[in-house]
């Protein structure tokens, strides 16, 4: 593919090879070209799409999105040549603004649909849910803080808890939101899956919290790495510049390597444990709170 068009001058190329083993294991193998860009600069951005891969999940659109975005910072732009021409770039300044405003809109997602929400979980607490409340008290023995990463100025967290019911998850998102900071996250992604022996089967969700896509694609990777009886929760304080479509790789990516410290799903050597019995006891990269 080559960015904008392959008659532009300058332009980037990526050219990309599918191993059979894509997506389940290995990324794309592929090459950036660009006579305009040092090789550090394709480097870097090489890294950067590298970093967007997770097995299991298809990234090509994810690598020809964040291209489009790295390349509008990039590219040189044209001078105007004449009165017409500066208008014409003014109308579309107007239009990327609108544009980009939506996008923020998107990515920023309902706040105020949120906040209606967690004030609804908060009534439900104070309408004095014995059951509830015990099962919170279980929770909070077992759930488990990933640590907070940066990217851009927004943060992300995740936060993992054992969940053989609909009563644990209920009381996980209870729990989270009775923490100041947490309660306070531009989105709260949650997805859970939690076996059912019985009719063979899994019951499984997942609530974007204003973040559209964000959470079935946090299911999704539940369902790749047969992740069971868990239930994962990605908190993002938006820190104002747009991540474009590399955010759902790094809300994956953030819930994904806690749940490998955790056991839920395979590490690197290959190794997991059965999430039934784990007990949120902490791993090398969480910590309890």
């Amino acid at each position: 593919m080559t960015l904008p068009e392959p008659e532009a001058q300058p332009h980037i190329t990526l050219r990309v090879h599918l191993p059979a083993t894509y997506p389940s294991q290995h990324p794309p193998v592929f090459e950036l070209s660009c006579d305009m860009l040092a090789g550090g600069q394709l480097g870097e951005m090489a890294a950067e799409l590298e970093g967007m891969f997770s097995p299991g999940e298809v990234v090509l659109w994810q690598w020809v999105e964040h291209l489009r975005e790295r390349w509008a910072d990039l590219a040189p732009k044209p001078a105007a040549e004449d009165a017409a021409a500066a208008g014409a770039d003014i109308d579309a300044d107007a239009a990327l603004a609108a544009e980009l405003q939506a996008a923020e809109l998107l990515e920023c997602g309902d706040e105020a649909g949120a906040g209606e929400r967690r004030q609804r979980q908060a009534r439900s607490l104070a309408a004095g849910d014995e059951e509830l409340e015990r099962a919170i008290a279980e929770v909070a023995q077992t759930v488990v803080h990933g640590e907070p990463f940066t990217e851009r100025r927004s943060t992300f967290q995740a936060h993992v808890a054992p969940a053989t019911s609909m009563k644990h998850v209920k009381a996980l998102m209870e729990l989270l939101l009775q923490n100041g900071k947490i309660r306070a996250a531009t989105h709260n992604i949650m997805a859970y899956r939690i076996e059912q022996p019985d009719k063979q089967t899994f019951m499984q969700d997942y609530d974007d919290d204003g973040e559209a896509a964000a959470g079935g694609r946090l299911l999704h990777l539940l369902q790749m790495t047969d992740a069971r009886n868990v239930c994962v929760v990605v908190s993002r304080w938006y820190g104002g510049i747009l991540l474009g479509p590399s955010r759902f790789a790094i809300i994956n990516n953030t819930a994904r390597q806690l749940l490998e410290a955790l056991g839920y799903i395979a590490g690197k050597d290959g190794s997991s444990g059965s999430s039934s019995s784990k007990g949120g006891g902490g791993g090398s990269k969480g910590k309890k709170r």
